[in-house]
């Protein structure tokens, strides 16, 4: 595959080993070529009509970078001038309070009564930040895919390698009784959407 056709697909391909397959995938094809289909944590990753899948190109599996991007929950960074992309994986570890006393957590949150309406501290420590972000966004998912509050943005007036972050979250209804996701997204400096780079469950019974 020549690469001014990979650019013409408007692709950075991730390309991995695979088999040497058959004339017809059977999973259909697309502009001549094959799909594979792609299976994150035993969830198959759904394409619209307008993106590209994820295809077998003479005998490897090439990935959109954007689907590698999502599943890594890692940040991406196309420059157009020299035909280079970038991905920046920081590290996000996430904990949840009920309660702060002089900046110590002393009640954990993680499972919540169904039905129950609370108010809890999002604590997020990142590190290993290679780019420059301008704000974070904090969200929380249902089980059933709504979003439950507003979500939560803080900016960044200096972008670090590594901080400390403090969200608080009001109001926020555990009507449905499952896993309830906390997302933790940023924004890179000249970028116009969020990208998870973390998620966190609360279990509500």
């Amino acid at each position: 595959m020549k690469v001014q056709r990979i650019f013409a697909l408007m692709l950075v391909f991730f390309v991995l080993s695979t088999a040497a397959v058959v004339a017809s995938s059977i999973w259909g094809d697309y502009k001549g070529f094959n799909i594979a289909r792609l299976v994150v944590n035993d969830k198959t990753a759904e394409f619209g009509d307008s993106e590209v899948p994820p295809l077998i190109v003479e005998g490897k599996t090439v990935l959109p970078l954007r689907a590698v991007s999502d599943a890594l929950q890692a940040l991406v960074k196309w420059d157009n001038s020299n035909k280079t992309v970038s991905l920046y994986k920081p590290n996000v570890h996430m904990f949840f309070t009920t309660e702060v006393r002089k900046d110590s957590a002393i009640v954990p949150f993680g499972v919540v009564e169904e039905g129950k309406e609370a108010d809890f501290i999002v604590f997020a420590q990142v590190d290993n930040l290679k780019t420059s972000i301008n704000s974070v966004q904090v969200s929380v998912i249902s089980p059933s895919g709504k979003s439950v509050v507003t979500p939560v943005v803080k900016s960044i007036n200096e972008s670090k390698e590594s901080f400390w972050l403090k969200v608080p979250l009001y109001g926020v209804s555990f009507d449905e009784s499952g896993t309830y996701v906390v997302k933790f997204a940023m924004k890179q400096d000249g970028a116009s959407d969020y990208s998870v780079v973390s998620e966190k469950q609360i279990q509500s019974e």
